[in-house]
């Protein structure tokens, strides 16, 4: 029986998107039943949930942070130890030293794009090593991997600008919405909020281009009785706190309401009772959160930038980010909807949610396995 491991140490909602990407993947992989010797690299807070959740596949714990220098000899380590056929990489941090056949998922490219000293966490001194250490890592997935997986055609044509890699090496395999948001009943413990908002979900790094966004629904709720806010879902880290100062120096403390870590239940509560999902986001490699919001049966204002209009489709309706009054045109647009041209927007967004799905996705991540394995 052939053997593969998968770089789950990303696992959980605590690593945003790439850990949903994580859990969601290896979660319908594990119900198809595959007929492969399955290792799971995790991090060893995640390994009690994994074993109870996986309980067929086998763990191996990795201590070292991602990212750090000690990844780079630990996980060649942990591998030799293990003997794989294959390994999947589920972010582009393979170790440049590794040589083994591997496969790696590229998320997309953003940090090609988006640079300088607001962009990390790192400082003046660290950062240019850091963003080296970055290239190298990338460079090495996409040259030595045996295929290399990304969730849009965008994340495809950014590789193949960048890198000389041939097109055949690069499969498409999309995200989806989790089961639980296309359910119908919410099982929420949070009360949704009382005024009406428009709510953000997602990381506040700065090509999410929130600021834009602030400035936008200010603008409406001072235009519009309706005393609208904007709700931001977001991760209480270094970004936060800096957009904590940049929301008081815009004095938009009173529409601007900012919640942390956010259960599912909840947070397709909020999605659900929400005016619209909106993201004005100028470099995006998929845009889950739209689609847990399309789920949830909420309508979706996006950046008409980067994957989000292959992705969304004709299923969310589209503004110029940069251009403030595009923005402030549709919220208001959508502000305005009766009850009749909502429910077909929902409609329509429902639908289109529900050709993604994970099960096809891992369907197709096998696919790849057994092509790689000469199977």
């Amino acid at each position: 029986m052939k053997r593969i491991v998968l770089d789950c140490r990303f696992w959980g909602p605590s690593h945003t998107g790439l850990g949903r990407y994580t859990q969601s993947l290896t979660s319908a992989i594990y119900q198809l039943k595959p007929n492969y010797d399955i290792h799971l690299l995790i991090n060893p807070r995640s390994r009690r949930f994994i074993r109870r959740q996986l309980p067929q596949f086998k763990l191996a714990i990795c201590q070292s942070r991602p990212y750090s220098f000690n990844e780079q000899l630990e996980i060649p380590r942990v591998l030799n130890q293990i003997q794989p056929d294959l390994v999947h990489f589920l972010h582009f941090n393979v170790p440049i030293f590794y040589s083994d056949p591997f496969i790696v998922t590229i998320h997309d490219l953003i940090k090609h794009h988006s640079k300088g000293l607001t962009t990390t966490t790192r400082s003046i001194f660290t950062y240019p090593l850091k963003r080296f250490g970055y290239f190298l890592a990338v460079r090495h997935a996409v040259n030595q991997s045996q295929a290399i997986l990304t969730p849009s055609q965008w994340v495809k044509k950014d590789i193949l600008k960048f890198y000389p890699v041939k097109s055949s090496k690069i499969t498409l395999t999309p995200e989806a919405a989790a089961q639980s948001y296309l359910q119908t009943t919410i099982k929420a413990k949070l009360k949704p909020p009382s005024y009406p908002y428009l709510i953000y979900v997602g990381n506040a790094y700065p090509h999410k281009n929130l600021i834009q966004l602030i400035k936008a629904v200010q603008i409406v709720a001072q235009t519009n009785t309706k005393n609208l806010k904007l709700v931001i879902v977001t991760a209480r880290d270094v970004f936060y706190q800096r957009l904590r100062q940049q929301i008081r120096q815009l004095k938009a403390q009173s529409v601007v309401k900012i919640k942390g870590f956010t259960s599912d239940a909840d947070l397709k509560a909020l999605y659900h009772h929400s005016q619209a999902f909106i993201t004005a986001s100028l470099l995006e490699g998929f845009g889950l959160p739209g689609f847990e919001a399309m789920a949830s049966k909420t309508l979706v204002l996006s950046s008409n930038r980067a994957s989000l209009p292959e992705v969304y489709a004709q299923a969310a309706i589209y503004f110029n980010p940069e251009n403030l009054d595009d923005i402030v045109n549709k919220i208001k647009k959508v502000l305005s909807f009766d009850q009749a041209q909502r429910q077909k927007r929902l409609k329509k967004g429902f639908q289109h949610v529900q050709t993604y799905s994970w099960e096809k996705t891992a369907q197709q991540t096998l696919k790849i396995y057994e092509n790689c394995l000469g199977l």
